[in-house]
């Protein structure tokens, strides 16, 4: 059964911010809570949201967000919401302050902790949930215009998912201005994750034409800016395109994921970036699906400007090393070696569903066992 799903409302334009208060107008939203983390609160984000309101609107400034997507930062997200009365969530950061707030709208009218709602629990939301405006401040995560979020149970444990039709943020206002300041490396590990949600989404089976046109446009918009917004941080071309294909790498994954970010939930016991892992892991992937796919290699080998299918893994790791992006895990600090425990999480995970071809538990010792020399 195909299912050609739809987004919210998406604003990109630089500036983009100061159309906040008109867009909360529109829903007819009046108490926003305003949630991001200390660092970016230090650097005006929150001043920027509130000068951005219209009369009759009352910011409430939240700037206390963990880095991580945690579930205590979803219950302190909570707390704020209801103490204050607010009536609409408005994350401002990368993907960990979305993915919180949307831990926290469920949480805002349902019972429990957001660990019943998590996978493997799936406990039904059946009640109300608060609505999101989303304020992207990296261009990777698309978790502005996604329905899902990962949430760790604390810093050091494994990534659990939530989500539903019920998280997808009403508005997802992208302003390229926001990361002007965004440092070369987190520029790289943000950009690329963009490129393996669109090909993830991509080579999922599931049928969308309009989302895989999304996604192709989205891969060729990355490997065409990446390299010049890692190294100038202020070319306005270069930031405008990055952020409008995390967004459409964001839509592509409405698609399904893949074993690349299954390899990122197995990996996310550790603190090392969620973006940098999944691009490490996708050469080897691709080279795991190569002749398996049918011509959408191919496809994505005439995105990235090279002959053949097959040589669009090689394309990908020399894009990575350009923008300093290393070739294996150890690279990114991964430190622990237990491959076998890693293959048995990582074969039932729920992200294989979505993928081309179901790895077996000696395909996922190869690859990772490829990414651990």
């Amino acid at each position: 059964m195909a299912i050609i799903s739809s987004f919210g409302k998406v604003i990109i334009e630089f500036g983009a911010i100061r159309q906040l208060g008109a867009e909360l107008a529109a829903l007819g939203y009046k108490r926003p809570l305003l949630v991001t983390d200390r660092g970016l609160a230090e650097h005006g984000v929150i001043d920027k949201a509130m000068d951005a309101l219209e009369d009759g609107q009352t910011g409430i400034p939240f700037g206390e967000c963990p880095n991580h997507p945690v579930f205590a930062g979803v219950e302190a997200v909570t707390r704020a919401y209801k103490d204050n009365d607010c009536d609409v969530l408005v994350p401002m950061g990368g993907g960990s302050m979305i993915d919180t707030c949307k831990g926290a709208s469920i949480m805002t009218g349902n019972p429990g902790s957001i660990g019943d709602y998590d996978r493997p629990n799936n406990k039904p939301v059946t009640g109300p949930t608060a609505p999101i405006v989303a304020i992207p401040t990296t261009a990777g995560t698309g978790s502005e215009v996604s329905r899902g979020a990962g949430i760790h149970p604390e810093v050091g444990q494994r990534e659990t998912g939530v989500g539903g039709d019920f998280v997808l943020p009403k508005v997802a206002i992208c302003d390229p201005e926001l990361t002007y300041t965004l440092p070369p490396k987190l520029t790289a590990g943000t950009g690329m994750d963009a490129l393996v949600h669109c090909m993830e989404g991509f080579l999922s089976p599931n049928v969308n034409p309009v989302v895989d046109a999304i996604a192709l446009d989205g891969i060729r918009r990355v490997v065409t800016y990446i390299e010049r917004a890692v190294a100038d941080g202020s070319d306005k071309e270069a930031r405008w395109h990055m952020m409008l294909a995390a967004t459409q790498g964001g839509m592509a994954i409405s698609k399904g994921l893949g074993i690349a970010h299954t390899l990122s939930m197995t990996l996310s016991d550790t603190p090392v970036h969620h973006g940098a892992v999944v691009t490490v892991a996708m050469p080897a992937v691709l080279r795991f699906l190569d002749g398996k796919v049918g011509d959408k290699l191919d496809r994505l080998a005439e995105v990235v400007s090279v002959p053949k299918g097959s040589e669009v893994a090689g394309a990908v790791e020399k894009l990575n090393d350009r923008i300093g992006i290393p070739n294996n895990f150890r690279g990114l600090g991964y430190e622990k070696n237990d491959i076998d425990e890693m293959v048995a999480f990582s074969t039932p995970h729920w992200f294989n569903l979505t993928s081309p071809v179901k790895p077996t538990a000696d395909d996922f010792h190869k690859i990772i066992g490829e990414l651990l020399v």
